[in-house]
């Protein structure tokens, strides 16, 4: 065994031996058979042309994919559906009525009217809109020829164009009375010879624009034509335009001219005389109305009976509290006609028309406030400097006080007071407070202020129950006048306190029924020297509307 592996040993170390003595590398080559060059294929060329797309007509269908909303709330709300639209179950407006009321006194009352009432939204539109109206009021006293008569007729119609609104008026008006302000138990009169009928006719005519212009020019002119005259063959004719036009410059800032003219010419046919009365003025002003301030600025050159006069315009509001608030002041100053028909209307027994006519000069300079309280409340305060230049005063005749006659105050001063409180709850309810105060001082011309009532204040209320019923009244205060007596000493007339209830209830939507106390105190007061008022009246009244 041990020969055998030895024998092995010697055969591996001779081979080994045999390998280790070769040591010398053979040279090596390479042949090259062919060579490689690459090449880029040839690319194809496109051959690109324009043209336009054809039109597609079809409507793409769009497919929106939006996931549900789900809302939880804590209530559940109430599901909304459609629902037919309502008639209309609201009373049309009416366009005819008829009242007619009687009473104590022999008192007669009858008024009646007609209009154009709303236009049918179905029915072809028409721009035109009238309404006629007549009133008659008459009553008689116990006393000898205190009577009292008074007759109106009025019609009125507005057209409408597509740019311009024209308005026209016409009426006829009767008053009759009777001068019973006199001692009855010593003096006696024929009937015809107390008589006073005062009649007027008159006719307007205006036009306005309803859309801005061109121009951006917003005009108002209006024209009166009257006649008035009396029952002893006076008779007055007038003619009265008034003529504005308003230019906006800016934001809340416009310009203003208008023309004022009034003539009128008085004749006493008896005695075949007459005279003539003018006032012109041009009022050129600057507007400017802002949140809370508003301004008017202006002038208000005048001329009367061939004098001139340069009067102030200036009127200013400014808001302290939005509203609740507003300071109101201004300075003005403009004329007051003393034409035949304003003295008939502020003193119906007055004789003897000036024939040297003369014209009122009223300067005022005010300060006050006003504004609105709670959403219910609106009060106005304002007190006044005022100056009356060539005022008409009415002193009655130291004969038999009958009659009165005009005297011409050349200046008088005066402080004045106004308030105002009035209160509204929807319409439900109505109440309110009114007073005035004037302090006249330094005349030049007469002893006293004749004829002028210094003080005035009412109270009133209004309220509606149920729809149907409504009730009104009024508490007023009057002051007494001063008036001359034969000794020509100057006295006051006494003033007066009393009160006016009334009551109206709709019966159906056709027929309401009414009933009034006027002078319920019974107070026998004069606002003229001599002649005294009926006193207590009560009125029951029937109303038809169709």
């Amino acid at each position: 065994m041990q020969i055998m592996l030895f024998a092995g040993f010697f055969i591996l170390f001779m081979a080994l031996q045999a390998s280790a003595q070769d040591t010398t590398l053979q040279p090596q080559t390479i042949s090259i058979f062919s060579s490689y060059q690459p090449v880029l294929k040839q690319a194809d060329k496109l051959s690109l042309t324009t043209s336009l797309p054809e039109a597609d007509t079809t409507h793409p269908r769009l497919i929106y994919n939006i996931p549900a909303l789900n809302l939880h709330f804590t209530y559940q709300p109430i599901p909304l559906s459609p629902l037919a639209m309502m008639n209309d179950t609201a009373a049309p407006l009416y366009r005819y009525f008829v009242e007619a009321s009687a009473g104590s006194y022999l008192t007669t009352i009858l008024r009646a009217g007609i209009g154009s009432g709303r236009i049918d939204s179905t029915a072809a539109q028409t721009p035109f809109t009238y309404a006629v109206w007549m009133n008659h009021l008459s009553s008689k006293g116990s006393l000898a020829y205190q009577q009292f008569g008074y007759d109106k007729v009025e019609a009125s119609g507005r057209y409408f164009s597509p740019n311009i609104a024209y308005d026209g008026n016409i009426q006829f008006q009767r008053d009759g009375l009777y001068y019973y302000g006199y001692n009855h138990d010593s003096l006696h009169y024929q009937k015809n010879d107390l008589r006073q009928v005062f009649t007027r006719f008159g006719v307007q005519l205006g036009m306005s624009n309803i859309r801005e212009n061109a121009v951006g020019i917003n005009f108002h002119p209006i024209l009166n034509l009257t006649s008035f005259s009396d029952h002893y063959q006076h008779r007055e004719s007038s003619f009265d335009i008034e003529a504005p036009i308003e230019k906006k410059i800016a934001d809340g800032i416009s310009i203003s001219v208008s023309y004022v003219g009034k003539f009128a010419t008085y004749s006493d046919q008896q005695a075949s005389a007459s005279v003539s009365n003018t006032i012109s003025a041009i009022h050129p002003a600057l507007h400017i109305v802002k949140e809370g301030f508003i301004l008017h600025a202006g002038l208000n050159p005048s001329w009367t009976n061939n004098q001139f006069f340069l009067l102030p315009d200036i009127v200013n509001e400014t808001q302290l509290i939005k509203e609740k608030l507003i300071l109101s002041s201004g300075w003005i100053s403009y004329f007051i006609q003393n034409s035949f028909q304003h003295l008939s209307t502020e003193n119906p027994y007055f004789v003897g028309y000036p024939m040297q006519p003369y014209n009122t000069r009223v300067e005022e300079k005010y300060t006050g406030i006003k504004g609105s309280l709670a959403g219910h409340f609106t009060y106005n305060t304002k007190f006044s400097y005022v100056t009356y230049h060539d005022r008409p005063l009415y002193l009655n005749d130291s004969l038999d006080g009958k009659t009165f006659y005009v005297v011409r105050e050349s200046k008088l001063e005066a402080y004045q007071l106004h308030l105002e409180l009035n209160y509204m709850s929807e319409e439900n309810v109505q109440a309110g407070f009114r007073l005035n105060w004037f302090n006249y001082f330094h005349q030049q011309t007469e002893q006293k202020p004749w004829g002028l009532v210094p003080f005035q204040a009412d109270v009133y209320a209004r309220i509606t129950a149920w729809n149907k019923l409504h009730l009104y009244g009024d508490v007023f205060a009057w002051s007494g006048s001063f008036y001359r007596a034969k000794d020509l000493s100057a006295h006051k007339t006494s003033g007066v306190l009393d009160a006016n209830l009334g009551a109206s209830y709709e019966i159906n939507t056709n027929f309401e029924a009414g009933l009034d106390v006027h002078n319920l105190f019974n107070s026998v007061y004069e606002r003229w020297h001599q002649y005294p008022s009926l006193g207590m009246q009560i009125l029951g009244s029937v109303r038809i509307k169709f």
